[in-house]
């Protein structure tokens, strides 16, 4: 494979390459020095000689992390919709257990004014029912007395005849 003899060209300009060797400057000590020119050329044949397949890896690799944080986005996304729908229903059944709360308080208090009109009611028709009672019992009171004056009145004419009336003869 190309990219295995690129890679023993790389060993090899490493082994190649002056070895510097400096009491002056710390961390220094023991480094290979290598041409930037042959190295940046080097690189490059590397890459050019990576397969296709490599390349694609690449791009797969960071497509892969570009998926993964827009279905991150997404999940986050789809929670708070859900969270908020939660909300919602809580709130809906908030409401309608107000609502039931304040149709009982209406049927309640229909219920007493209902009681209190139907007992207003019972009173006036007992007040008209006394006075009708009253009103015929005077009745009776009147046709009594008159019945009473006409038996009377009755007795006396059988023994008196009765007088003409004014034109008659």
């Amino acid at each position: 494979m190309e990219i295995l003899r690129l890679l023993d060209e790389l060993e090899e300009m490493a082994e190649a390459g002056e070895r510097w060797y400096t009491r002056f400057v710390p961390g220094f000590i023991g480094k290979t020095v290598i041409n930037a020119a042959d190295l940046f050329e080097l690189a490059s044949q590397m890459r050019s000689a990576l397969p296709q397949e490599m390349t694609e890896a690449s791009q797969l690799a960071r497509d892969r992390d570009r998926i993964i944080e827009e279905a991150q986005a997404q999940r986050a996304k789809i929670i708070e919709a859900a969270r908020e729908q939660a909300q919602l229903m809580t709130s809906n059944d908030e409401l309608v257990k107000q609502a039931e709360s304040k149709a009982q308080a209406i049927i309640e208090e229909a219920q007493v004014e209902s009681e209190h009109i139907r007992s207003e009611a019972e009173a006036w028709a007992r007040g008209v029912v006394e006075r009708l009672e009253n009103y015929t019992n005077r009745i009776q009171a009147t046709v009594q007395k008159t019945k009473k004056v006409l038996l009377s009145q009755s007795g006396r004419d059988m023994e008196e005849p009765l007088a003409p009336a004014d034109g008659e003869e």
